[in-house]
């Protein structure tokens, strides 16, 4: 064999150096000589051989025959056995699939296994905790989910020992690099904050706090981008004062990072609008009205904390033949000084200081941003970004008022209004109104297709822009609390306005309609005294108009507008000066003859019954006369009357004398004994003997 392959190898490396030199005619001359041999055909084949294998290394010449198992194969394929027969005739050569089957599951044995009826396996708590934290994706979304499926089964108690560990691995999904990851962190966390006490809550929120400022503040935009999505769980499950107490200072600071960033010259505003931060087809402009949007809703939360009344005190009423329970011991003294007081360390920055640099920073960076999408021409046509866009300006401008006046009316000052009227007033004037008011009000452009017609609603106030323009009357009444004359044709142009929206009264939304009776209280009431000096005539004609629209019921129930509309009619009433100058009885007596009806509802507010008072003292002749030729009707009544908003605690019995010590006043004008009628009719009432006797006492009093 060893004999062989030297012989092999030799006669490759001599016919190598053959074709070298001539390959192509050797190759022929042997064809040629040694055509009709088989000793001649084998040379042949052995120098194609070497031809073939000239570059290949020794390992791959082996001995044997070649092609054997081919040669197995075919041979295995002929000896498979054919099938042969008629085939089907066409038609029957159908699969039937007319029959009904059932699907069974046993939920015993499903609840019984490790796996849940969607397939996805149930770990328990340590597993789940462990599997928060995995470096794969797919293990972390499973983790998050088997947490949500137990959330919502109700196994939200044995969590409790181990809020740390799940918040801290939850919220860590808004960092994550997946998108998918981080939605999925996110419906968890809502349905878990959905599923907790607010107390269970309050030691780990500053774990979820941070990840959202870190998302917030984050390098990658789509990271920032999904962070707001964060803060809608917090905005819907976190009450608004914890929120407001927890960390909205800080979320604030985030917002303004996400649409500007500090500017490094002379010039007072610190701060200049950032381009576009996402990378998709959003552009600058949405991006920044969705972060304000945001914003507002933050600054919302501050608004609502503040407004938040506290307990009413409780008050007991003495009764000689009743035992009476006072507290003996002295309660527990709760100490409600902040870390800094405990600690004697002063706060870096007060309330005050903290809320004008909130101002400082925002009110420039909101004008800016209303500047770069304002139409250039006088025509104050808007696109639907631009409506957008000033639909959350001004929002944003109306609550930093609120938070202004709540920390003035705290404090007793005005130091924070006087400076912003003194230097943002005219700029707000110039980019929002003009100097003669010739571009307001604002409309938004007809949108073109239906499906562009369902994108619009409360983030672009519709077609007519009725959010923008009622929020620019009621901020144009905070910067110019008391107008010259020559701004007599602005205001003048903004009165009639609030007109024409009065006409259309019945095709508004409740929503909408809460926003005219704002604006009507900035002009009927707050700026009313300076807005006669200069807009007498159309003024009072616009409190005529919302007076009729009272009286004929054309303001909706909903959402408490009609009320709102009550109280500021009464407000107006209950001011000497107010009334006196918008005409007396002669402008109210629609209104002063409609009053004494709202005592024959089932509930009456107690801002109406206390202007009937007022009304009644001030001797008020329409309302008196009314007041009585209602008598029998009223009087029958008040065993069904409520007063809502009275102290809590509130003896019937006490609401239903103040009601009766309204006719002290107008007894005189009982000429046809209306009232000596009612006292009768109330005897022959047993429950009613008690109030009887007392309305007997008041008409009979000398």
């Amino acid at each position: 064999m060893q004999m062989r392959l030297d012989n092999c190898t030799s006669q490759l490396h001599k016919y190598t150096d053959m074709l070298h030199i001539s390959i192509i005619y050797q190759i022929g001359c042997l064809v040629y000589i040694l055509g009709h041999t088989v000793y001649r055909l084998s040379l042949v084949r052995t120098c194609f051989d070497c031809f073939h294998f000239v570059n290949q290394p020794p390992i791959f010449f082996r001995a044997g025959k070649m092609g054997g198992h081919h040669k197995k194969n075919l041979r295995a394929e002929k000896a498979k056995v054919k099938l042969k027969g008629a085939k089907l005739p066409k038609g029957l050569n159908v699969t039937k699939t007319d029959f009904k089957v059932r699907k069974i599951e046993i939920r015993e044995q499903l609840k019984e296994s490790s796996y849940s009826e969607t397939g996805q396996r149930q770990f328990n708590l340590k597993e789940t905790l462990s599997r928060l934290k995995h470096h794969s994706v797919k293990f972390r979304t499973d983790a998050q989910r088997n947490v949500r499926d137990s959330l919502k089964s109700g196994n939200a108690d044995h969590l409790i020992g181990h809020l740390n560990e799940l918040f801290q691995g939850i919220a860590a999904g808004a960092l994550d690099m997946e998108r998918s990851a981080r939605q999925e962190s996110f419906k968890t966390l809502d349905v878990m904050l959905e599923a907790l006490q607010p107390q269970a809550v309050a030691p780990f929120f500053h774990v979820i706090a941070t990840y959202l400022r870190c998302a917030m503040t984050h390098v990658l935009p789509a990271i920032q981008e999904d962070s707001l999505l964060m803060l809608d769980v917090l905005l819907l499950r976190v009450p608004p004062a914890f929120l407001a107490e927890r960390s909205a200072s800080t979320i604030i600071g985030n917002f303004i990072d996400m649409i500007s960033r500090a500017r490094h010259d002379n010039e007072r505003s610190n701060r200049t609008l950032t381009l576009n931060l996402s990378q998709g087809k959003q552009t600058t402009v949405k991006w920044r009205t969705k972060v304000l949007i945001r914003l507002q809703q933050i600054l919302g939360t501050l608004v609502t904390s503040k407004t938040a009344k506290p307990a009413a005190a409780r008050v007991v009423h003495f009764e000689e033949m009743r035992p009476q329970y006072y507290n003996v011991l002295c309660p527990v003294r709760h100490d409600n000084r902040d870390l800094h007081a405990i600690l004697n360390e002063s706060k870096l920055t007060a309330e005050g200081t903290q809320l004008h640099t909130y101002v400082q920073q925002l009110l420039p960076l909101l004008q800016d941003n209303w500047m770069e999408v304002r139409p250039q021409e006088q025509q104050p046509l808007l696109n639907q970004d631009a409506a957008a866009s000033l639909h959350v300006v001004i929002g944003l401008m109306s609550l930093l008022w609120n938070l202004i006046e709540q920390h003035e009316a705290e404090h007793s000052t005005t130091e924070l209004s006087d400076w912003l009227r003194k230097n943002y007033a005219q700029k707000f004037l110039l980019n929002f109104l003009a100097k003669d008011g010739s571009r307001f009000p604002y409309q938004q452009i007809p949108l073109a297709t239906k499906k562009s017609a369902k994108e619009k609603g409360a983030i672009d106030g519709g077609e007519l822009c009725m959010p923008q323009n009622l929020g620019i009357v009621r901020l144009t009444c905070k910067f110019f609390p008391r107008p010259v004359e020559r701004q007599t044709q602005m205001f003048a142009h903004l009165v009639d306005y609030m007109q024409e929206s009065l006409n259309r009264l019945n095709t508004l939304s409740p929503e909408q309609q809460l926003s005219l009776v704002a604006s009507l209280r900035a002009l009927l009431f707050e700026n009313a005294i300076s807005l006669l000096n200069i807009v007498a005539e159309p003024l009072t004609s616009l409190l005529s108009a919302t007076s009729e629209a009272y009286v004929g019921q054309r303001f909706t129930t909903r959402e408490g507008v009609a009320t709102r509309v009550l109280n500021l009619l009464c407000e107006i009433v209950e001011r000497s000066d107010l009334y006196t100058r918008f005409g007396g009885e002669q402008r109210f007596t629609s209104f002063l003859s409609y009053l004494p009806q709202l005592l024959l509802k089932p509930t009456v507010g107690e801002s109406t019954l206390r202007a009937m008072a007022t009304l009644c003292r001030q001797l008020n002749g329409v309302f008196m006369a009314a007041l009585v030729q209602s008598a029998p009707e009223i009087v029958s009544h008040l065993n069904k009357l409520q007063i809502t908003g009275d102290i809590e605690g509130q003896d019937k019995f006490e609401n239903q004398k103040r009601v009766v010590n309204l006719y002290y006043y107008a007894r005189e004008l009982d000429k046809e004994g209306k009232l000596e009628r009612s006292v009768k009719q109330l005897e022959e009432q047993v429950e009613s003997k008690r109030i009887a006797d007392y309305l007997k006492a008041v008409v009979g009093y000398n």
